[in-house]
């Protein structure tokens, strides 16, 4: 019987594509990645089964974090049978034992010099970085596919090492970039399976340390680790304390309207919303606020009293069309303003406004200082700092605050009840003594700390950042120091406390804060 051309094309092209499902089943039996893949049980169709049984046999590892995914899933609305499809997620067990391994090794935690760690994949722990959901740069799932295409070199470049490339999200103040990440993670397990991601949350803490030494409370920041962002407790405290900073926020604006009333003869100059606008932390009732309140009211003050009084300044920016309207300006400035300021650090309008006027219409930076310190000096303005500065002093933390609208260690502890393996750890703590010039002093307050931690903290203080490499100068080399270090390592068996790293990153990179 004959065969037609087109018979023989089909024929063709079947013994083809049978050669190519046997190459590619070779090529699989060859690869290290599928070493004890059962092709008799699955067949070459379904890697997808092999992989998701991979990752199931993983989780076994550490029996006990299969009950914290399991909450998880169940407190996020998902399956919590199906906790493995979390396995990038690592619980309290894991995290204790990677922490453990990772303790006297602080070059885990560098770039590297000219980031040769980075190049060469050694880089593998950044606990403490920040997303879109507080004042990072990054969205949570910008933040895991970059860490998960770093994680897939390293396990590419270290097949048989242990040791994974391990990220902690830990927004300010809210617990809402872990929880996306358990949405994105779980939607799309297999994509972020070389990587490991710790749950957590950084707090902003107010303590009564060394009152001997210090003139006021220590802002102190907490890093809490194998958190349930879900969890009822947790998220109702979470929640709590954004409500009581709007609620300051709110008493603290009635009150800066009443000193620019007062002076100037304007009702309701300031609002809230406005002051949202002009910053982050605000915006998102995270951080301390009263910083931030304090410069938009000294800023709008400014801008109104004194730059649009200015013939020449209003000139100018009438002819770069920009307006001359007060809440036009804060506007245009706000839009300058917050790029610019990617850490959301509070700075004096002496500082910014200068920067925003030399670079939108051009007039000399200097310039704009010296008119701002000129018109300060008048004494319509000078008594209205002075009534500003009293009328909402009162907002301010202090050793007996007023109002309490930020926690402290032993709050927090209290509210983590229903979280018994969540650990918690000491941020940046170098910065805690930034205003003490005595370099034993540093030390004694530092000891002091940590003895107030682990008191009002108990079993769940357990870490601290010992290797934290995005200190400003003066602080960074204070830190690097061997005798700080030492210091550290003594802290570190003194309290039972592990060491840890990080970059404490706000921006694009997954590796340097900025």
């Amino acid at each position: 019987m004959k065969i037609s051309s087109i018979q023989q094309l089909s024929v063709k092209s079947s013994v083809i594509h049978r050669n190519n499902l046997n190459n590619q089943s070779n090529s699989y039996h060859s690869s290290p990645n599928f070493t004890g893949y059962d092709f008799h049980k699955y067949g070459d169709s379904h890697i997808y089964i092999w992989q998701m049984d991979k990752l199931k046999k993983e989780t076994q590892l550490f029996p006990q974090d299969i009950e914290y995914r399991k909450k998880l899933m169940g407190n996020a609305g998902l399956n919590p049978v199906k906790q493995y499809m979390l396995r990038s997620i690592i619980g309290p067990q894991e995290i204790k034992s990677i922490l453990k391994r990772f303790d006297d090794n602080p070059d885990i935690y560098s770039v590297g010099e000219k980031d040769k760690n980075i190049i060469n994949h050694k880089m593998r722990a950044n606990l403490h970085i920040h997303t879109t959901s507080s004042d990072g740069s990054l969205t949570v799932t910008e933040l895991l596919d970059k860490a998960a295409e770093y994680a897939n070199k390293v396990k590419s470049d270290f097949p048989n090492e242990t040791e994974p490339f391990v990220i902690a999200i830990t927004d300010h103040d809210t617990t809402d970039g872990a929880n996306e990440a358990i949405k994105v993670i779980s939607e799309k397990p297999l994509k972020y399976k070389n990587l490991r991601v710790i749950l957590g949350v950084e707090m902003t803490t107010f303590n009564n340390i060394a009152p001997d030494m210090v003139n006021s409370p220590t802002n102190t920041h907490v890093l809490l680790y194998g958190i349930d962002p879900n969890e009822p407790r947790l998220k109702d405290f979470i929640d709590g304390t954004k409500a009581k900073k709007l609620q300051i926020e709110k008493m603290m604006t009635d009150s800066a309207n009443k000193s620019y009333e007062k002076y100037f003869g304007e009702k309701n100059f300031f609002s809230v919303n406005q002051a949202k606008e002009q910053y982050n932390a605000i915006n998102k009732n995270i951080i301390g606020i009263y910083n931030g309140m304090e410069r938009y009211f000294e800023t709008k003050s400014t801008v109104k009293q004194i730059l649009l009084k200015d013939k020449y300044i209003v000139q100018s920016l009438k002819k770069h069309n920009m307006p001359t309207d007060i809440d036009g300006f804060m506007t245009k400035f706000s839009e300058f303003h917050t790029p610019r300021d990617g850490n959301n650090k509070v700075q004096k309008p002496i500082d910014t406004l200068p920067e925003f006027i030399s670079a939108t219409i051009g007039i000399k930076e200097e310039t704009v200082v010296n008119k701002i310190l000129e018109g300060e000096k008048t004494q319509n303005f000078s008594d209205y700092k002075k009534s500003l500065k009293s009328n909402i002093s009162e907002y301010k933390t202090a050793f007996t605050p007023k109002y309490h609208y930020i926690p402290n260690f032993d709050t927090i502890y209290y509210n983590l009840s229903n979280q018994s393996d969540v650990i918690m750890g000491v941020a940046h703590p170098v910065d805690t003594v930034k205003n003490i010039e005595n370099s034993n002093d540093k030390y004694k307050f530092m000891t002091e700390l940590y003895k107030k931690f682990k008191s009002d903290c108990k079993e769940k203080a357990q870490f601290t950042e010992a290797y934290y490499q995005s200190y400003k100068p003066g602080r960074k080399e204070f830190n690097a120091e061997e005798k700080t270090q030492k210091f550290f390592k003594m802290v570190g068996k003194t309290f039972n406390l592990l060491r840890t790293g990080s970059a404490d990153s706000h921006g694009l990179s997954v590796f340097k804060r900025l």
